[in-house]
């Protein structure tokens, strides 16, 4: 996450004084919203995954960064994706919740969500029940 810088909040004056946001404030904000899309990998935990983590090499599945160049306010917001689920149809519906879910709680308009789909995870996460193949006759 970028470092916390504050991005413009209209509010009503009043006597009780200023109502700022973080950058990081949003970027968590994103990383929620962008978690609870149907598709997005939330926990990625395979053997190539942790030996990645122990060199270094790979970061957290989500992550999303807060770019504000007056008067937009951008986010970037990097997904793994389960197989199974359409690449587009998940990355929009990233870019529509982390929209909707800002503005409901901070009434910040954002621009433009960008997001980057990073990877693409074939291993059932923990949680999950494998997929059980139906076929013409009704047996499983």
């Amino acid at each position: 996450m970028s470092k916390p810088t504050e991005v413009p909040f209209q509010s009503e004056p009043n006597h009780l004084g200023e109502i700022k946001v973080t950058t990081a404030a949003l970027e968590s904000i994103a990383v929620k919203a962008a978690s609870e899309v149907p598709g997005v990998v939330v926990y990625q935990e395979s053997t190539q995954r942790q030996i990645g983590n122990l060199l270094g090499i790979y970061n957290d599945v989500l992550e999303a960064k807060v770019k504000y160049e007056a008067p937009h306010i951008n986010i970037a917001v990097k997904i793994g994706v389960q197989f199974g689920y359409s690449v587009p149809e998940v990355a929009f519906q990233v870019q529509e919740r982390v929209k909707e879910q800002i503005l409901f709680m901070t009434d910040i308009s954002i621009y433009q969500v960008d997001v980057h789909v990073v990877s693409v995870e074939t291993e059932p996460a923990y949680d999950e029940a494998p997929y059980e193949y139906e076929y013409e006759d009704g047996e499983a």
